[in-house]
């Protein structure tokens, strides 16, 4: 038998994506015991199979906060169940967490004039990393997800995701970026900025145009102009992402979109339906409220990722969404203060080079969602879709996984990609300096082929050929002498 959350999605019929370790009762077990993909429960703890409370209660006590179960499940409880648990049980924590979802969830009221018992947490804080709290003082309980009750995403707390792990991270970057002298430091945050719009444009397959990638550069460069957001901030933002001024926003999309996946054909050929766009501007409201939560109230990564992928999986404009939910990851850094002031990480860099783990991450959450549609084909690109599922699937999501390959793709930024960024250019400048003073030649193409011979530990017989007579006869062997230097020096 089925028992807490699982049986409360068996019961009422729910769909769901955030059940991973639905619990069953076993005579085999003597206690509870939970493995990678089940918690086997002794049968005298089970509840009775039609004890809709019980299991209520034994979900909340022994599998965590599932607001995507909870926010249908109870809407379909009736008054007197809750009513009569908080009756026989004022001051229970569980009974209060409960009675207070199912006023949220119903906008409907019980009896409940004297309130009795400790505040508690919604979010048991060493399950889950969590939000601003805030006081519910009619039923004791304190909110404290990581956005609002109407979006609320989950992060659990996983072995490799820790608060010190996290911080020592950044602290990092910023001993780092202060370890540098000024000058190098402006060139290597000048790459990364180049480095993160063209990476950015590359995961979406699209050549950065000139003018397309000076927008989005500049848009990082001024990230702080855009510290709280709204729908007029956003569609600005698009506008600047996208040059066409067909696929430019005034509001969030009006018309159903879709991902598709360019291998496949018919039906198959959708890959992912973000929610209808009746559903979105709700949906936005509460991810907006998310997204200008304080820097101090939330954890920077844990904000930003559920923010960055968050915007992607509601993709609440026809073009852009990619770019924008990575500039994103930018701008909860920013605001949080984990980055320093006018700096940027090659995060897009590391997701390109990472692509196929980039993919799985968004498919954490895109493959299953797209089961709860219906899609018929009309015609090549003419599709009817039917939603079978409620809003609840994207306001509930477990952004876990997402959040480690982000804090992956961070640590690599830090770790690998500006630590390579700053060694070649501290390795180009003294070949430059070494060749410079001993030939003179035009400063343009003594860059070039610096540049090239750091990046590639050698001249290529092309470039010899291209500038044999541009330079000293003995210029290429000079050059590759003080490359083989700079090799062995490390």
């Amino acid at each position: 038998m089925l028992c807490g959350y699982a049986r409360l999605a068996e019961k009422f019929g729910l769909h769901t994506l955030t059940l991973i370790q639905p619990a069953q009762a076993s005579s085999s077990v003597s206690k509870l015991i939970r493995t990678q993909g089940q918690i086997l429960v002794p049968v005298r703890m089970a509840p009775l199979e039609d004890d809709v409370f019980g299991h209520l209660s034994f979900a909340i006590k022994h599998e965590g906060t599932n607001l995507e179960i909870l926010s249908q499940a109870l809407p379909k409880i009736e008054a007197a169940v809750l009513q009569a648990a908080v009756d026989a049980a004022p001051s229970s924590a569980i009974a209060r967490k409960l009675a207070w979802l199912w006023e949220e969830f119903t906008a409907r009221r019980l009896r409940y004039d004297r309130p009795a018992g400790a505040y508690s947490r919604l979010f048991d804080p060493k399950l889950y990393f969590t939000g601003p709290e805030v006081q519910i003082p009619r039923w004791r309980v304190i909110y404290n997800g990581l956005g609002p009750i109407s979006y609320c995403p989950v992060v659990r707390r996983v072995p490799g995701l820790s608060e010190e792990e996290i911080y020592e991270t950044f602290e990092k970057l910023h001993k780092q970026m202060a370890s540098i002298s000024p000058t190098l430091l402006k060139r290597a945050v000048d790459w990364a900025y180049l480095s993160e719009t063209r990476s950015s444009f590359a995961i979406e397959k699209e050549p950065p145009s000139g003018s397309k990638a000076q927008r989005f550069m500049q848009l990082l460069k001024n990230v702080e102009l855009f510290e709280h957001l709204d729908e007029d901030k956003l569609c600005e933002i698009q506008n600047r992402i996208v040059s066409s001024p067909f696929s430019q926003a005034m509001t969030y999309r009006s018309e159903q979109n879709w991902l598709s996946n360019s291998g496949a054909f018919g039906v198959r050929r959708v890959a992912y339906l973000p929610p209808p766009p009746e559903m979105l501007e709700d949906l936005m409201h509460g991810w907006l409220e998310l997204a200008n939560t304080k820097g101090t109230q939330i954890n920077p990564l844990i904000a930003a990722s559920a923010a960055s992928f968050g915007f992607v999986y509601l993709h609440p404009f026809l073009d852009g969404n990619g770019r924008l939910s990575r500039f994103l990851v930018h701008h909860q850094l920013h605001k949080a203060r984990a980055l320093p002031e006018k700096h940027v990480l090659p995060v897009s860099a590391a997701m390109l080079k990472h692509e196929h783990a980039y993919l799985d991450a968004l498919e954490v959450f895109s493959a299953p969602s797209r089961d709860l549609w219906d899609v018929l084909q009309i015609d090549r690109d003419d599709y009817v879709f039917t939603f079978k599922a409620t809003s609840a699937v994207y306001r509930y999501w477990d952004a876990t996984k997402q959040t480690e390959f982000l804090f992956a793709m961070i640590r690599e930024a830090i770790n690998t990609f500006l630590p390579e960024e700053i060694n070649f250019l501290q390795k180009y400048d003294r070949v430059y300096r070494a060749m410079n003073e001993r030939f003179d030649i035009v400063q343009k193409d003594l860059d070039v082929l610096v540049a090239a011979g750091i990046g590639a530990g050698r001249i290529s017989q092309n470039l010899k050929k291209k500038y044999q007579y541009r330079v000293p006869a003995d210029f290429f062997e000079a050059l590759e002498s003080e490359l083989s230097a700079e090799q062995k020096g490390g």
